[in-house]
């Protein structure tokens, strides 16, 4: 059994990532291959990752207008359709699996191989300020089967082309129709995390208030709006370091 981690880049330098390198040296580590989209950036993205040199990684070059609504699933897509492997797993920039995870996640994807769903729904524990706090935590889907897409499905889509983005965020895991795929989720209880026999993304994204404040106003906040055709998007976007005032929970997490 392979397992392929895919992944998106595009404009890391001037959106202020942090931990990057680091998170697909971890991806290098765990999986066969991992396999990056990057699109066209104005900063030397492309440059940046080909500097890394690991001999699992392939980089795929893309041209998606930031003018597209769906750019991030797109960008996922076309990661996810590169991917040698049985079983894969997509993950962010801002995200990793701990290490000592490998032998939890190769267990169950053994099991995802002869399950009747397409997919199972991990948790991400989503860090907030620092590496011991956490916002909440959220299934997603990350590791699935071989044969399927990422993408807005079809309820989700207006006849524009842009998106409803109370229902998607262009990168839901869908079949070749548009409908979702069907998933079995893991649990998502801080109590079986902590217990070191289930699977969890670390996801630090908001580890950095600063870093996430430059995303925010250079990408999130317009591309919001593009993919929801004009819309006041749903999603909050902090705008502001004084935004940042969600409740936080501590976790005694091996991460």
């Amino acid at each position: 059994m392979r397992i392929s981690i895919y992944l998106s880049a595009f404009n890391i330098i001037e959106n202020k990532f942090i931990y990057w390198d680091e998170s697909i040296v971890m991806a290098s580590k765990f999986a066969d291959e991992v396999i990056i989209a990057v699109n066209k950036s104005n900063d030397n993205t492309l440059d940046a990752i080909k500097s890394i040199q690991l001999q699992n990684l392939k980089i795929i070059e893309c041209d998606v207008s930031y003018e597209d609504p769906l750019l991030d699933g797109k960008l996922k897509n076309i990661a996810l359709q590169n991917c040698s492997g049985d079983i894969l797993i997509q993950l962010d920039l801002d995200e990793y699996i701990p290490l000592w995870q490998k032998p939890i996640w190769y267990a169950y994807a053994e099991h995802l191989l002869n399950d009747s769903v397409s997919c199972y729904m991990i948790a991400s524990i989503n860090l907030y300020g620092d590496w011991k706090s956490y916002r909440n935590i959220t299934p997603k889907w990350y590791m699935h089967k071989r044969g399927l897409h990422r993408g807005p499905p079809t309820y989700a889509r207006k006849p524009d082309g842009t998106i409803d983005t109370s229902k998607s965020d262009t990168c839901e895991l869908i079949d070749c129709n548009g409908n979702l795929v069907f998933s079995r989720q893991t649990s998502i209880n801080i109590k079986d995390l902590e217990s070191n026999n289930t699977p969890f993304v670390v996801h630090f994204g908001y580890l950095d208030f600063d870093s996430r404040l430059e995303r925010n106003k250079k990408f999130w906040h317009q591309h919001w709006r593009t993919e929801s055709g004009g819309d006041a998007p749903l999603h909050k976007v902090h705008m502001d370091i004084d935004e940042f005032t969600e409740e936080i929970f501590k976790h005694n997490l091996k991460i």
